[in-house]
């Protein structure tokens, strides 16, 4: 008796484990103000020479238009919340990001010129 009260403990434990583990994906992990816009990269350093591409963009579309450009923010592959959250399975990701919508995600290796392009296009 007391080992099935047990396993019925246990498996209550686990179950309620896994909603807390959920509940803390649905909210936004960054905190951002109202109207705050956020260009997000997910870095993995196993695949740092994919990532220069999305660097050298930001920098360049920073530096041609000083202050007009928000701020972004590199997130590492070990940040499971944000990753989760976002779906984000292929490395490097790039995301911009006003509250809860995304108005650009790419993914995987891109030329400067294609990263420069689109992002670009979501700043006008």
């Amino acid at each position: 008796m007391n080992k099935i009260m047990l396993a019925v403990l246990f498996c209550f434990i686990i179950m309620l484990s896994s909603c807390l583990s959920s509940a803390s994906t649905n909210e936004n992990p960054f905190n951002q103000i109202e109207g705050e816009t956020l260009t997000v990269l997910f870095s993995d350093s196993r695949f740092i020479r994919d990532e220069n591409s999305y660097y050298d963009a930001l920098l360049e579309l920073q530096q041609e238009h000083p202050g007009r450009i928000p701020p972004f923010i590199i997130v590492d592959k070990n940040e499971r919340e944000k990753i989760k959250y976002y779906d984000v399975v292929e490395f490097p990701t790039m995301l911009v990001v006003s509250q809860e919508s995304i108005s650009l995600r790419m993914e995987g290796p891109h030329p400067k010129e294609q990263i420069l392009k689109q992002l670009k296009e979501v700043f006008q």
